[in-house]
């Protein structure tokens, strides 16, 4: 009984030890999770306005194309507008 209570110690030990992150990796601090927040934020703001300025060309391209096949091939089919996409609900903070 004392052998494998001296066990079940022994091994409880060992496990609370391997379970210690490395010295130096306690975790992350609230200015670290702030700095990636606002990086997010900010590639988020790019990307927003990369699409509207694809949108924007994208419609440029549509009336070239259209005046094109007025121009071009009388009675041509024009290419639709295409419509914009509705946007998405905001994340909640």
């Amino acid at each position: 009984m004392r052998k494998i209570t001296i066990a079940l110690i022994a091994l409880v030990a060992l496990v609370v030890i391997g379970c210690q992150p490395p010295e130096g990796m306690v975790g992350v601090t609230t200015e670290q999770l702030e700095g990636v927040k606002t990086e997010l934020m900010n590639e988020i703001e790019t990307l927003k306005t990369d699409v509207a300025n694809l949108h924007t060309a994208l419609d440029s391209l549509t009336t070239i194309y259209n005046g094109h096949i007025e121009k071009f091939h009388k009675g041509g089919m024009v290419a639709p507008k295409p419509q914009p996409k509705p946007a998405p609900a905001p994340v909640q903070k």
